[in-house]
């Protein structure tokens, strides 16, 4: 289960069990905490201290906010 490379995290985002995840070309903001099992989609982009709980999928085109 991968990060891909187009993944762009920010600055003090945790990403706890990133074997776990699978995150294909997102934008994550700053201070974000990523939970194990998590699928977001490409194009999809996460503000800053967002919090994305286990389990979560997180489809193309979604944009949530600070």
């Amino acid at each position: 289960m991968p990060i891909e490379k187009d993944v762009k995290i920010g600055k003090y985002t945790k990403v706890y069990h990133p074997e776990l995840v699978n995150l294909y070309g997102c934008e994550i903001g700053d201070e974000c905490v990523i939970g194990a099992f998590v699928e977001i989609r490409k194009g999809v982009v996460i503000g800053n201290r967002v919090k994305i709980q286990a389990f979560a999928f997180i489809p193309e085109g979604v944009t949530i906010e600070d």
